[in-house]
């Protein structure tokens, strides 16, 4: 049930950050210039501070921790992952171009081929692979603040984002001509997209993997002392160093003297700070499902429709923000585009848990159940 109860969470963070690229803007989410009132400010830092970075870290762990089980089989367990891998990569393309231009499923399927070469490695080799993604990836980032700094210092200045079609499409065009701009827009930043969001990714897929092997997830068995590392480190660092950088975002993105560095350091700072909340979220969940397991049911549903919930989040908010629906991209302040996302997530659950009173899968886990089945020997 903790794998489950995991996705179901990690679902209400993923769509309260997903929903700036729906109601505000396609290509930049939430910025200085979306943040128009006190509700807008706290709903920004609330969600920089508390979701931003962090749910689908949940989400990739549980994703590493499932693959354990699925590749344990020996006859069938190879095939079947790598053609739900490749599953995943169509059904990725498919949402980027029909529904969201940030879609995590495509990169799901790269790297989920990618973590086959690590499956049965020693834990040493693993635990190796993970410090060296996280330090290059941390240094990476750490050159690009530096190199913004110096030249901000030079004088230089980034240029203005252009404007996406996609944007004026969505504010006044039909569904038929956001696809291909929408493609083309998601296709013009993957290049940045899957290897900024890819590295802690993989990290969290193999982190998933090794704490598959000692079922850590069965939170019947997880010593009071793992509880209370995770919830000392999760709440008691990872939150606050998330609450400074969020703060100091938001003073920057408000400030009349923006700086591109002190953006660029905040913003890669939570990210690069984000594992330590998302393992307090871990010990959170963890410790309800120990004390309070009846209330996460609900949550269980949901995961056990993580794949339909997700598509499904991003089809009701397209269809309430952009001009084939509702209208009301740009038209809300930001601060009720995130009720919305809340309100939506609160009727797919109930949706889920209606749907698997009658049927054992969602409609997607089935169709990708019976996808990664084709090439299995029966």
């Amino acid at each position: 049930m903790g794998p489950d109860v995991l996705r179901g969470f990690a679902l209400w963070g993923i769509i309260v950050v997903n929903v700036a690229y729906f109601s505000t803007s396609v290509n930049n989410g939430v910025s200085g210039e979306t943040i128009v009132s006190s509700g807008d400010a706290v709903a920004a830092f609330l969600v920089q501070a508390l979701a931003a970075g962090k749910f689908y870290l949940l989400f990739s762990f549980v994703f590493g921790y499932s693959s354990h089980y699925l590749l344990a089989n020996k006859r069938t367990g190879r095939t079947r992952w790598v053609t739900r891998s490749f599953g995943l990569i169509a059904l990725g393309v498919a949402h980027a171009a029909l529904f969201f231009m940030g879609d995590i499923l495509f990169l799901y399927g790269i790297l989920g081929l990618v973590l086959m070469g690590f499956y049965g490695r020693a834990r040493g080799v693993i635990v190796g692979w993970i410090g060296w993604l996280y330090g290059i990836f941390a240094a990476l980032l750490t050159s690009l603040v530096v190199l913004t700094w110096a030249g901000e210092k030079a004088g230089l200045s980034p240029g203005a984002t252009p404007i996406p079609a996609l944007e004026d499409i969505v504010r006044e065009g039909t569904y038929l001509e956001s696809i291909p701009a929408r493609f083309e827009l998601w296709y013009s930043v993957a290049i940045v997209f899957i290897p900024f969001q890819g590295a802690l990714t993989l990290v969290a897929f193999l982190v998933g993997i090794l704490a598959a092997r000692s079922d850590f997830l069965d939170v019947s068995a997880m010593s009071p002392k793992t509880l209370r590392r995770l919830l000392g480190w999760g709440l008691g660092l990872g939150l606050p160093l998330q609450l400074l950088t969020a703060g100091l975002w938001l003073s920057n993105e408000l400030s009349g003297g923006r700086t591109e560095t002190i953006a660029l350091a905040t913003f890669f700072g939570s990210f690069l700070s984000a594992p330590l909340l998302s393992a307090g979220y871990l010990g959170l969940v963890a410790w309800v499902l120990r004390t309070r397991p009846q209330i996460t049911t609900w949550l269980g549903k949901m995961g056990r429709m993580s794949l339909t919930v997700y598509l499904s989040q991003s089809l009701a908010l397209s269809l309430i923000f952009s001009a084939w629906g509702g209208r009301l991209y740009q038209v809300l302040p930001y601060w009720a585009g995130v009720v919305i996302a809340l309100a939506v997530t609160s009727a797919l659950a109930l949706l889920a848990t209606l749907w698997l009173s009658r049927f054992r899968q969602g409609p997607m886990e089935r169709a990708l159940t019976w996808f990664s089945r084709l090439f299995v020997d029966k």
